[in-house]
């Protein structure tokens, strides 16, 4: 059974005062040669990737201009962590808000060329749903009616785990590998007259019998769209947090049983912080729109998860990309995506790392730094 005890950090405070928060340092060699992933290799039993929001746009596969960028980044993810991909939501715009065929019909050119991608780059990714996977904010609170269809769309697109709560299988789900839990949820609670962003009801009931279950693992990750803890960065969002943030039932629930790090994103920024014993990490950015995207790595030991977070730039160019219904025509992602220079030759830029250990008295973090430490995320 996993404890929580206190904590105490060893903080690494000579490179982070150097670099003002921007980078720890570049991943990439100084050599003539570009750089290849994977950043590192420390030795682990495995290692996986986490990346929300991507696209959190209507993009297409193959999608003209993007394909390059997308075969670096993407194929750098299978290097980084070959094990497993995570993403917690919003993989496109979908403001598909007609009429269900509209909704299946969409669903399947857009979701179904995302699942696609993935699967010609071998990744295998798990899916956590966010609010655009339901239509976005409009959607959710407008176009109640068509969100079984969209979740429906979800279900047999994506083919995630069957083993989630009788409402949500395929939606909310979990599973393992080696010595870590993976629990991933949906935020998407149906209360009659609306929607609420909650963890609640029978799949709360479901989320504490699998934490429950999953006690002999040295290390569980949980994956939800929203944070629950603020305040945390935000841009180009809707900004949405979980309801009843760290007060909440599905709270409470994470720190009884002890979970590690709960990984989400909805904001497109970096906000790492612990609370109550639980590191919860919001990454994830706005590809088409924000120029400084990132990605979190895990690599799993016998006795040790290490999380790093890194950052890398992108150019945009051309115009705006069309198929973006209830937006300004320039409220969308341009044509054109290239990987800086500095990034191909370098590598990304690692800005923040963690290492939680194995106890005989529970799990314990033994090092922050970057965007791990305190208030890291105020400076910006």
């Amino acid at each position: 059974m996993k404890n929580r005890f206190s904590v105490k950090y060893l903080v690494f405070t000579a490179v982070l005062l150097a670099v003002s928060g921007s980078a720890l340092f570049a991943a990439g060699h100084e050599s003539s040669e570009d750089f290849e992933f994977p950043t590192s290799d420390k030795g682990a039993n495995f290692y996986f990737t986490s990346f929300p929001d991507l696209f959190n746009w209507n993009i297409d596969y193959p999608q003209p201009g993007w394909e390059d960028a997308m075969d670096w980044y993407l194929g750098g993810m299978k290097k980084e962590g070959p094990a497993f991909s995570l993403n917690a939501g919003d993989i496109m715009d979908a403001r598909w808000w007609e009429t269900p065929e509209q909704v299946r019909r969409k669903t399947k050119q857009y979701w179904g060329g995302f699942a696609k991608r993935f699967r010609d780059k071998d990744i295998r990714l798990f899916i956590a749903p966010g609010d655009h996977e339901y239509g976005d904010d409009g959607g959710l609170n407008r176009h109640k009616n068509l969100v079984p269809v969209y979740a429906e769309q979800f279900v047999k697109i994506f083919r995630m785990p069957l083993n989630g709560p009788e409402h949500k299988k395929g939606l909310a789900y979990s599973f393992t590998k080696g010595n870590l839990a993976v629990i991933s949820l949906d935020q998407f609670e149906d209360k009659g007259e609306k929607m609420e962003m909650s963890v609640s009801g029978k799949q709360l009931e479901w989320f504490e019998n699998e934490l429950k279950n999953c006690s002999d693992k040295d290390f569980i990750i949980v994956q939800g769209h929203m944070p629950a803890a603020g305040p945390v960065r935000s841009k180009n969002s809707s900004a949405n947090m979980l309801k009843g943030g760290t007060n909440s039932e599905f709270w409470k629930t994470m720190t009884k049983y002890g979970v590690d790090a709960y990984l989400c994103g909805e904001h497109h920024r970096i906000t790492a912080k612990r609370v109550d014993g639980i590191w919860q990490i919001v990454h994830g950015a706005l590809w088409g729109t924000q120029t400084d995207v990132n990605y979190l790595r895990g690599s799993v030991f016998d006795d040790k998860l290490v999380l790093e977070l890194f950052k890398f730039d992108v150019k945009y160019s051309g115009g705006h990309i069309g198929d973006h219904p209830h937006r300004k025509p320039t409220h969308a992602p341009r044509e054109k995506v290239d990987i800086s220079q500095e990034a191909k030759k370098h590598g990304p830029n690692l800005v923040g790392r963690l290492i939680i250990e194995k106890s005989d008295k529970g799990n314990i973090t033994t090092l922050t730094s970057g965007a791990f430490l305190p208030d890291w995320y105020k400076q910006f």
